[in-house]
């Protein structure tokens, strides 16, 4: 029997790698498999041939045997039609009433792995501290991960040892039965029209395609990084079944609160308390900054909640290279008096320098109500 060109059938080199070989098949079996052409009978012979390609391909005994023997390219497979054999007329039958008829045999057997499950994604809750958000870090996380079974390749089959008959079609690879009048012949979906079914239920995984592993990834988290903020690792979730994609991982950031900094967008804030006199004469404090301590000057007559910035002191941005402020809420502090001397000074101080901050502050508000009248 004449041999197909198993290189020409899915499309690669001679020289092409293992990995080579199984996209090129995944690519093919995307556009031909049965699952994806449900009646197409052209489809399903192609879908047969490239998979016995595939096989012997990515097997590197079965591959070296093959090469030795050489082949010749396949030609193009012609659709089986379906055959009604009442004194030989042909009619056409929709699927829909072929599986009623024959549901055995039409219908594909409900523990036929699919061509194309994709696998779920991950979802991981990693907690750092506000100083790493701020400067970034490279940390490995531990997650548990669905991977194909190594042996079937997640197909949940293998190629069996010894072939066995078809139990749907008794090993004649075709049906046929009566119905009404008419008598139908078509081949049998589960072996393909063989007659024997050449696999069986992958011994390893016990048919599941799939194993259960525990993996320790690598994951950059970038300066700047605010609480909420999701890192995608492409391809680190559940490896898909078949031909399906592999999903991704989701690292949910939590960044713990700061005792001191509090952060909006990437601007950072912090309360800095300052004596009576500091505020009315002005200073130079000292305020801790994510990068050190700075001095900040502190302007006479600083009333308390007064905000006092500090440029390019706070969060930097995802953006680009570009970083936030530090904003300092000055705290003025008042003092306890006790003593008598102290009091005299207090009146002295408020006689040489009177407010009259309550009074205007009235009147504004007597003015915006005569206003809004």
């Amino acid at each position: 029997m004449d041999r197909y060109d198993y290189y020409a059938l899915l499309g690669v080199a001679r020289e092409s790698s293992k990995a080579e070989v199984r996209r090129a098949f995944r690519k093919l079996a995307r556009r031909y498999h049965p699952d994806i052409n449900p009646g197409d009978n052209v489809a399903a012979v192609r879908y047969q041939r490239i998979y016995e390609a595939f096989e012997v391909l990515v097997d590197p005994e079965q591959r070296k045997r093959y090469d030795e023997v050489g082949a010749r390219p396949a030609p193009e497979p012609r659709p089986e039609p379906v055959r009604y054999g009442f004194e030989g007329f042909d009619f056409s039958l929709e699927e829909r009433r072929e599986a009623d008829i024959f549901p055995e045999i039409f219908r594909r057997p409900s523990s036929e792995v699919s061509a194309e499950v994709d696998g779920s994604d991950i979802h991981h809750k990693l907690g750092i501290s506000f100083e790493e958000s701020l400067r970034g870090l490279q940390t490995g996380v531990e997650i548990t991960r669905g991977l194909s079974c190594a042996t079937c390749e997640g197909w949940a089959e293998i190629p069996a040892s010894h072939p066995r008959p078809c139990t749907a079609c008794g090993g004649r690879g075709h049906a046929t039965q009566t119905h009404g009048f008419m008598l139908f012949t078509k081949p049998c979906a589960k072996c393909q029209g063989n007659g024997a079914v050449a696999r069986e239920r992958c011994r390893d995984c016990d048919g599941a395609g799939r194993a259960v592993r525990t993996a320790r990834v690598l994951v950059s988290v970038p300066p700047g990084v605010t609480d909420g903020d999701k890192i995608v690792l492409a391809e680190q979730g559940h490896q898909g079944r078949g031909l399906g994609r592999t999903g991704d991982l989701y690292i949910h950031v939590q960044v713990h609160p700061h005792p001191f900094f509090t952060r909006r967008g990437d601007n950072l804030f912090c309360t800095v308390p300052i004596s009576f006199r500091e505020a009315a004469l002005g200073a130079k404090v000292e305020v801790p900054t994510p990068d050190g301590g700075v001095t900040l000057r502190v302007p006479a007559g600083v009333q308390s909640g007064q905000k006092l910035r500090l440029s390019e002191r706070g969060a930097p941005s995802r953006r680009g290279d570009a970083r936030g402020d530090l904003f300092v809420v000055v705290q003025v502090v008042t003092p306890q008096v006790y003593d008598d001397r102290s009091r005299e000074l207090l009146d002295e101080l408020e006689r040489l320098n009177p407010d009259d901050s309550r009074s205007r502050t009235w009147s504004s508000r007597a003015d915006f109500s005569e206003v809004s009248s």
